[in-house]
């Protein structure tokens, strides 16, 4: 147990971990979007504080609107009559701690696609760009947050998914818990997992655990294709959930719902079992 322990432990210190997320990761045309921006972290050991977020505006948004946590100041950055870019400075986020950044816009009436908000994140002196596109297939280490464009079939995709054998792995000293379930689509078409939130978390993402050359490591994961007729199993040692600054609820014992997000705006909730560091 103590060897697991320190795995984990060693797991969560790496940079991997650190990105900078946008809720919700998707959206039907023509609607009015009121995002939050997340980061829970710091731009690396030298630099573990936090103390502004810079993010660009794709061109298509209008009625660009972004607000200021309490602490914060915000300011934005025109180009003609739009806005290209908005950036929040104020109060430090620490390692471990979750800050949200509102910001609200419309999308376009018509079309598909995803939508990139390439970001920079300040630590003082030092920064962390957070502006790779998917593409090639080649694993981001710097992922821009995305946002999809998708037609809302939200009512007939959920009623082919679901979710069994939900659990947590709740560890000491308020360390991120990890998440495992298996995800069924009955449906006919693909579903594309996008992200997921619950209550017991500050933030909740989807990641992966991997390993090579004899050293592990554990990277987010923008999204996951779960084809027609699979499924996919969230397991400690490949796809999971991490549940960042883990709440009250997160406790041995406990049960805490977890709304999974898809790919054109649908949802599927289920209740998750919260089990000790043993996973008993």
């Amino acid at each position: 147990m103590r060897s697991n322990l320190a795995a984990a432990f060693c797991l969560l210190a790496t940079p991997a971990l650190a990105h900078v997320t946008i809720t919700p990761t998707a959206a039907p045309p023509g609607t009015r979007v009121n995002a939050q921006f997340r980061i829970g972290h710091g731009c690396g050991a030298t630099a573990p504080v936090s103390t502004a977020l810079q993010v660009e505006i794709p061109l298509l948004l209008t009625g660009v609107e972004p607000v200021a946590p309490p602490g914060w100041e915000v300011t934005v950055v025109r180009a003609g009559n739009r806005v290209s870019a908005v950036t929040w400075k104020g109060d430090e986020v620490k390692e471990g701690q979750v800050m949200q950044f509102p910001l609200s816009f419309t999308v376009p009436k018509s079309g598909s696609g995803t939508l990139a908000f390439p970001a920079v994140q300040f630590c003082g002196a030092q920064k962390s760009e957070w502006t790779q596109l998917p593409g090639g297939g080649a694993k981001l280490e710097k992922p821009a947050p995305l946002l999809t464009l998708a037609a809302a079939n939200a009512p007939s995709a959920a009623a082919a998914l679901t979710v069994s054998a939900g659990w947590f792995r709740a560890l000491p000293a308020n360390v991120p818990a990890g998440g495992y379930f298996t995800l069924r689509n009955g449906g006919k078409d693909k579903a594309v997992l996008t992200g997921a939130e619950s209550p017991g978390c500050g933030m909740l993402m989807l990641h992966r655990s991997s390993s090579g050359n004899g050293l592990a490591s554990m990277g987010h994961v923008p999204s996951l294709d779960v084809p027609a007729g699979g499924s996919v199993s969230f397991s400690p040692n490949g796809y999971h959930l991490m549940c960042m600054e883990p709440k009250a609820q997160i406790k041995p014992g406990n049960t805490v719902p977890v709304t999974l997000l898809f790919q054109g705006g649908a949802k599927v909730t289920a209740d998750f079992a919260v089990r000790n560091a043993a996973g008993r």
